[in-house]
């Protein structure tokens, strides 16, 4: 490489711009490798002598400039230590220079740290200089910025260097810290700051340096609007923090200003506080560089206890300072349970405040007592618990103890015990006060037992409240005590009346003591089945069902489950409640469950035989006998599935209601891949058939569904394809003859194909858009589009064409357009239900064509369903702020201020809806809305008289935010 000649450097000195330049174009004729003295960068600065030791004070700053600007602009790992010592010493030396120059050394300097070859000795030898002849805070705050970036790089590179200044460093990095007020640098320092401080000695300068980030605390501070990148407060807040509890020798100082700034009225400084002195962060969020250890907080905690106490008890009125304060109190017991005696000492502190306190349910401070009582169980269980169970237990015992009472402390003792139990130390309570609380709470459980009880008279809640307290004492009863809740829950579940929860009581007894369980409840309502009354049965099921998954009781409850179900003598409602019963199984175990059960009880053919063999099977028990062939046949391989099809499928007559709720089970979830080819014709006609001819509303739905489903799996061939269009001919012969019923089979079956993506399915779309002009049939063809474009959960379609709503939508412009121009009621109706299930992105790349058929539909004030749907697709675009309508609010504002009138054919939801939007477009620029903003306060008085008191809420809402649109003050 050639060193630039005097001349050429002139020139670049001459303007920023050819500066930069000229740097970049030095930096890039540079060798890749010096280690062979290929050049020798101290050559360049004797050639920029001229500028750099010019009299002239600008011609200084170019000239450092330039040499900077090559150095920022060179690879860190080119220079040799020789060549970077050389320029260390330059740069010190120019620290004395003109403050003008600084920003020029700075670039420098900034530059020379980073490069790998630097000798580590010139570190200390450049900060005594820069501590020494300058000062950061006299910099701009775009060279502050670079400067602190350095002090970061320098405590995370070299630390071994910096520790050998002892006190200089650390003095001489408060002094540059010292009066920084851009929250920008501020991020900066207080992400770096904490690590160093934890980790370097700080000395006899600790206290100076918690003062220079204490005059922060706590932060006050508001982002910029401009910049969304901007740091927020709470960001601020959280890495000042970390400074702040970054040394363990500021732990009396943390504490002191913690408590001083927790006396604030500021909601902000209050929350702030309260994180310092809990010292705790949430993983997700934030990381103290080190925690205080319970032995160094030990010595304030009567002060930092005393400053809680302020904010929880009797309480603070904001929620949040007291969940907040709750929640620093937590972490500061649990981190002081690692050492009994400092926790001991903290429990003792909060516990003597508060346990006089739990004694009276009545008391006004009883409520915040028990909120710190379990925040001091869950700081350390063992020694909390006992002392708040024993102060419970000596107010039970009491003579003039009230049942309401009793219920508060039951809900108070319960939650002691679960704290108890996620604290591993449930086992750890004291035995007697244990065991005399538990005996209490099973004393009122069996209150249930005496003779002169009435279940009708009393609300049973203190039985609840001793159900929530045995539910998690579970682990800890004795012998004793399980025998006596057994009895009381064989007495609850047979009592005639009663009807409390208690499953996760008997789940719990039954995983720990299942041999006991089994004998002294399973087999007493196993054994007494037959003599209870439903109620009792249904309530055996509830408590029996979730014991299922546990393997002692499986068999013994499916056996119950069989009996019933299967038993020629079991009448009709004992049944049905086996079968939904049976259901419920079904639904709630794994596949590898129901295969097992099917092959080993062969229950699919129990079930078909049970629905085709038994007189006078109710509707509701066929639907169950449906319910749990779909559910099995579903779980089952594809082979078997194909198999069962072909076994069950050619023996059922579809005009028989319990062969037709068979074939729902058995189709109704079929999987796509099973070929109904040899059954679709016979299929397609008997559900036709069934369906135009039944007068029972439940087995035409069900034929429906069928049919759609069918029709949707079946297999593209032109065997299928023919026999689909030999229904749907027949059907069209059906609707000449004005029959109903054959337009809402047609729409099915067009659902079917639609979905699917088939041809065929624009035919059945043309034809139902004809029928919409047909006398007697357009109402019916209008709700075709209803089943066309409606959801349906419960409807098995597998088969889903991609992008198949759009398709549909354009099919229906197409076979629609011109009739929707001249406004036909039924036509713009049926439209109407097709926009409710077109994604919007495509309404809205269709708007300009789309927009008079809504706004029309409104004025036409068609039924509520449809008015409601397209009340609901302007709602989505006028909450978006759309441009269209906002240019058409002209002809918003007036349908849906006639809509909000109480008339009988608008129904509440169409009021609710229109004011609804009405209160949306109050989002518009207020330029929009003040042509309008008279007339429709006016407007609306009518409908805050509405007789119904949510359209009267809704009216109330949309008036308040016209009558402020344009106000100074609001949003």
């Amino acid at each position: 490489m050639t060193t630039p000649t005097r001349a050429t450097l002139e020139n670049a000195l001459k303007s920023d711009g050819k500066l930069q330049n000229a740097a970049a174009q030095i930096a890039r004729h540079f060798p890749p490798d010096l280690t062979d003295g290929a050049y020798d960068i101290s050559l360049l600065a004797e050639e920029l002598g001229f500028a750099l030791t010019s009299p002239d004070m600008e011609q200084r700053v170019s000239g450092t400039n330039l040499l900077s600007g090559v150095l920022v602009a060179l690879p860190e790992d080119l220079l040799q230590e020789q060549q970077l010592e050389f320029l260390a010493t330059f740069y010190i030396d120019r620290l004395r220079d003109h403050h003008n120059v600084m920003p020029a050394i700075i670039d420098g300097i900034g530059a020379l740290v980073r490069m790998k070859a630097l000798p580590s000795a010139q570190i200390p030898l450049i900060l005594q200089s820069f501590f020494e002849h300058t000062t950061c805070q006299s910099q701009t705050r775009g060279d502050r910025t670079k400067l602190f970036n350095i002090f970061k790089y320098l405590t995370l590179n070299f630390k071994k260097e910096l520790q050998t200044m002892a006190g200089d460093f650390v003095y001489g990095l408060i002094n540059s810290i010292d009066g920084e007020r851009d929250p920008r640098n501020l991020d900066i320092i207080f992400t770096f700051m904490p690590e160093f401080m934890s980790t370097y000695k700080l000395l006899h300068l600790a206290e100076e340096m918690f003062e220079i980030f204490a005059c922060y605390f706590p932060i006050d501070f508001n982002p910029s609007k401009q910049d969304p990148t901007a740091n927020t407060r709470d960001e601020l807040a959280a890495k000042l923090t970390n400074c702040l509890v970054a040394n363990i020798d500021f732990a009396e100082w943390t504490v002191v200003l913690a408590v001083e700034k927790l006396e604030s009225e500021l909601l902000v400084a209050k929350l702030d506080s309260i994180e310092l002195l809990a010292i705790y962060f949430p993983l997700k969020q934030r990381q103290a560089a080190l925690k205080f250890p319970p032995s160094v907080l030990e010595p304030h905690f009567d002060q930092i206890w005393q400053a809680f106490k302020m904010e929880t008890f009797p309480g603070s009125d904001n929620e949040e300072i007291l969940r907040a304060s709750l929640k620093a109190l937590s972490a500061l017991l649990e981190r002081a349970s690692q050492m009994p005696d400092i926790s001991h000492s903290y429990q003792s502190s909060i516990l003597g405040v508060i346990l006089p306190h739990l004694s009276d349910v009545n008391q006004r401070l009883f409520h915040p007592a028990t909120g710190i009582a379990l925040v001091c169980v869950a700081g350390d269980a063992p020694f909390a618990a006992d002392k708040i169970l024993n102060s419970f237990l000596l107010k039970l015992q009491t003579a003039d103890v009230g049942c309401e009472q009793k219920i508060k402390i039951y809900h108070i003792v319960s939650q002691v015990y679960q704290l108890s139990a996620v604290r591993d130390s449930l086992q750890k309570l004291d035995i007697t006060i244990r065991e005399s609380l538990q005996d209490n709470v099973i004393a009122a459980l069996r209150q249930i037992e005496w003779e002169d009880f009435d279940a009708k008279l009393e609300n049973l809640e203190l039985q609840k409240a001793a159900l929530t307290v045995l539910n998690e004492s579970a682990p800890v009863l004795n012998e004793i005590q399980r025998a006596l809740v057994y009895k009381a829950l064989v007495k609850l579940v047979s009592h005639s009346s009663i009807d409390l929860d208690f499953t996760l009581l008997t789940a719990s007894l039954g995983a720990l003591q299942p041999v006991e369980l089994q004998s002294n409840f399973i087999d007493i309502c196993v054994r007494n089945f037959e003599i209870f009354s439903i109620f009792v049965k249904r309530k055996i099921y509830t408590n029996l069902l979730p014991l299922i998954p546990q393997m002692a009781f499986t068999q013994r409850i499916l056996e119950l489950i069989m009996t019933q179900l299967f038993k020629d003598t079991t009448p009709e409602p004992v049944r049905l409640l086996a079968m939904e019963a049976l259901n419920q199984v079904l639904a709630q175990e794994d596949q590898r469950f129901i295969v097992d059960l099917q092959q080993e009880s062969n229950l699919l053919h129990k079930l078909i035989e049970l629905g085709q063999r038994t007189e006078n099977l109710s509707l509701q028990s066929l639907e169950q006998i449906a319910g749990a062939l779909s559910r099995i046949t579903q779980q089952l391989p594809l082979s078997e599935q194909s198999a069962i099809v072909s076994e069950y499928l050619p023996c059922l007559n579809l005009s028989l209601s319990a062969d037709l709720y068979i074939a729902k089970g058995l189709l109704g979830y079929l999987h796509k891949d099973i070929s109904l080819d040899d059954h679709f014709e016979r299929l397609l006609s008997d559900l036709t058939q069934l369906s135009l001819i039944t007068d029972n509303e439940q087995l035409r739905v069900i034929a429906h569904h069928l049919l759609c489903s069918l029709v949707n799996k079946m297999e593209s061939n032109p065997a299928n394809r023919s026999k689909v269009k030999q229904i749907t001919q027949q059907l069209k012969e059906a609707i000449k003859k004005g029959d109903v019923r054959a337009v809402e089979i047609l729409a099915w079956v067009g659902k079917g194909l639609v979905v699917a993506g088939f041809d065929e399915a624009a035919d059945i779309v043309g034809d139902l858009s004809d029928l919409l002009k047909h006398p007697t049939l357009s109402t019916a063809a209008a709700l075709g589009f209803d089943i066309i474009a409606a959801e349906y959960p419960e409807l098995d379609l597998p088969v889903v064409k991609f992008l198949y709503k759009q398709k549909l939508f354009h099919t229906i412009m197409g076979k629609m357009g011109s009739k929707l121009v001249n406004y036909c009621v039924h036509h713009l109706k049926a439209f109407v239900y097709v926009l409710k299930a077109t994604p919007q992105a495509v309404i809205k790349m269709n708007i300009e064509k789309l927009g008079p058929l809504l706004f029309k539909s409104l004025e036409e004030h068609n039924e509520a369903q449809s008015l409601c749907i397209a009340l609901g697709i302007c709602e989505r675009f006028v909450q978006q702020q759309d441009e269209y309508f906002q240019r058409h609010l002209a002809h918003l504002i007036p349908s849906c201020l006639e809509l909000s009138k109480y008339k009988a054919q608008h129904t509440m939801q169409v009021r609710i809806a229109a004011l609804q939007l009405l209160y949306d477009i109050t989002k518009y620029p207020t330029f929009v809305l003040l042509p309008h903003k008279v007339d429709v306060t006016l407007a609306l008085a009518a409908a805050l008289d509405d007789p119904k008191r949510l359209v009267r809420n809704s009216a109330v809402k949309a008036r308040n935010a016209w009558f402020l649109v344009g106000a100074a003050s609001g949003n």
